[in-house]
């Protein structure tokens, strides 16, 4: 215990030696809002944030409906930068002239306070990029720091604070705008993990990313000043699922930073000097398991930029650390090998960028564990350091633009043929009405009775009248097709064909139950029988019936 305590003194004491060479952007703006004075973050932070006004040199501000509002009660442990705020009653922005385009940071100091009539607790805002949607319904009643990093493709950035209802306001009490270095972020190399496996997820420049999380793994709280980039990291205790699976790991020699590699832009030295790896003490027989770290994001389905920092301080030799990588329990990195990334040298900070999407819980889950091609006296995994971050606009350019014109493609096809379809409708209900209707044809197997008025709702003649009756022309193959070529059974009465006819009385088949009895037959008792009623026509045409009193007869059938 205490060895460890004096690494990281020695840690710190490292830190103050080495801050001297700092980073210089070409792009800085950091702006105290609301104030007429000069000051500082902290009194050992060495920049100085100016005081915002409408118009000062390279930065604009907005001649709209905007208040500059002074904590008269500040916090004894505030920082001075957040004892003034700028109040905007209307949409307002700034606009920032850019020196050289690609990724910048930009940084959004909240600290609320009561002053004037004004509640900044109350406030609900929005805020634009350079009309990328940053901050949506923005409210918050704690001090917040909201970091982002975009691409400025042109000569100018605006920041553009709407408010949200007509009785709300937007506010800010500091802002920083600089220039990030050329290396921080990019188009090429990121891996997109999924359910389906590992793709190259490109253009990553082009999204713009907040800031989740921002975690020295192993170590301790870095604050602005022990960072190029005056960023925050935090200890990682709080977000291990299982802490006794994991034993701190801490050097006191200075990263071995290589050209190609991570750059102390990209991550502070203490980052890399600190260390999480596989606590086999409790159990070294059990030498196969994971350390995993459950980091909170919000909502699921989200996607994040995930960027892990190795340097292997722990191998006395180089190719003795072979591990796995996981991200949401899918399989990130395989026998990942620190030595062959690092050109065969030991304690080389290097990172890999991941894409991923957060879970149905609303986190991201890293975790790495030994491999399997890891010899057994040499089991082990490490993690120095873990970047999230949201996504804010993602377009889903990679693999989601085929799928869209696939769809955009499809839905105007059926979009046209549904068109086409109602045109030709329309134009053949046009062409029905002009037609005369005709009857349809009976196409029963069997004798069904026709009928004139009303009738059975299958009978497709019902409408027709007795003189149409009368006028008809039967084919007769159409006659031997109704009565299934004369079948016997199908008779439903004796008489009017036969010279010795008389009424029938048999009962009749359930199935006939509505066709009424036969009535003495109208033709004569010495009437021919129906082969010599019959007559053919001599052409090539069919035979056709043309005895009226046939349908004489069959409209007595249907009871008339």
């Amino acid at each position: 215990m205490e060895t460890n305590t004096l690494l990281l003194l020695s840690l710190a004491l490292l830190s103050l030696i080495c801050f001297s060479t700092s980073f210089s952007p070409v792009d800085n703006f950091l702006f105290n809002c609301g104030s007429n004075t000069n000051t500082s973050f902290t009194p050992t932070d060495s920049r100085i944030f100016l005081p915002d006004s409408t118009e000062q040199g390279p930065v604009f501000l907005s001649k709209g409906q905007s208040i500059s509002l002074k904590n008269q009660n500040p916090s004894p442990n505030s920082p001075t930068l957040y004892s003034t705020a700028r109040v905007f009653t209307t949409a307002s922005s700034y606009q920032f002239n850019i020196k050289r385009n690609g990724t910048h940071l930009v940084r959004f100091h909240f600290s609320p306070f009561k002053a004037q009539g004004f509640d900044l607790s109350t406030a609900k805002f929005s805020i634009f990029g350079n009309g990328n949607l940053l901050l949506s319904d923005f409210s918050t009643k704690v001090v917040v720091l909201k970091e982002y990093i975009l691409r400025v493709d042109g000569n100018a950035l605006e920041i553009l604070f709407s408010p949200v209802g007509e009785s709300s306001f937007g506010f800010v009490n500091a802002i920083e705008v600089f220039s990030a270095p050329k290396d921080f972020i990019l188009d090429e190399g990121a891996k997109l993990v999924s359910a389906n496996g590992i793709e190259v997820y490109k253009n990553l420049s082009s999204h713009v990313l907040e800031t989740i999380h921002r975690i020295n793994v192993g170590g301790s709280k870095l604050v602005p000043f022990n960072d190029t980039l005056w960023r925050t990291w935090i200890p990682d205790e709080d977000f291990l699922v299982l802490k006794s699976a994991a034993k701190r790991a801490v050097t006191t020699h200075v990263p071995n930073y290589q050209s190609g590699g991570a750059s102390r832009e990209i991550a502070p030295e203490n980052v890399y000097m600190t260390a999480q790896q596989m606590n086999k003490d409790n159990n070294p027989l059990q030498s196969r398991f994971n350390i995993t770290w459950n980091f909170p994001v919000g909502s699921g389905g989200v996607r994040h930029l995930v960027r892990l920092h190795f340097c292997d301080i722990v191998s006395t030799s180089l190719n003795q650390l072979y591990f796995d990588v996981y991200l949401n329990d899918y399989s990130a990195y395989n026998d990942l090998d620190l030595s062959s990334l690092t050109f065969h040298v030991l304690s080389s900070p290097m990172y890999i960028d991941f894409i991923v999407d957060s879970n149905d819980l609303g986190a991201v889950q890293v975790s790495i564990g030994p491999s399997a091609v890891s010899s057994l006296m040499k089991v082990n995994a490490i993690l120095n350091g873990v970047e999230i971050m949201k996504m804010v606009n993602p377009s889903h350019l990679h693999g989601g633009s085929k799928k869209r014109t696939v769809w955009i493609v499809v839905a105007s096809s059926i979009g046209g043929f549904v068109l086409c379809l109602a045109v030709f409708v329309g134009i053949l209900a046009c062409k029905c009405k002009k037609k005369k209707p005709k009857p349809t044809r009976v196409e029963s197997a069997g004798w069904t009775p026709l009928r004139v008025y009303g009738g059975s709702t299958h009978s497709r003649m019902s409408e027709v009248t007795v003189n149409e009756y009368r006028s008809l022309k039967i084919p007769f193959a159409d006659v031997q097709l109704a009565t299934n070529n004369f079948d016997n059974s199908l008779i439903i009465g004796s008489g009017g064909f036969e010279s010795d006819s008389k009424p029938s009385r048999e009962p009749r088949d359930d199935s006939n139950a509505n066709a009424p009895e036969l009535t003495t037959p109208r033709i004569a008792p010495q009437a021919p029988s129906i082969n010599t009623e019959t007559e053919t026509d001599s052409g090539d045409g069919p035979s056709e019936i043309r005895n009226s009193q046939v349908f004489s007869q069959l409209m007595t059938n249907d009871g008339r």
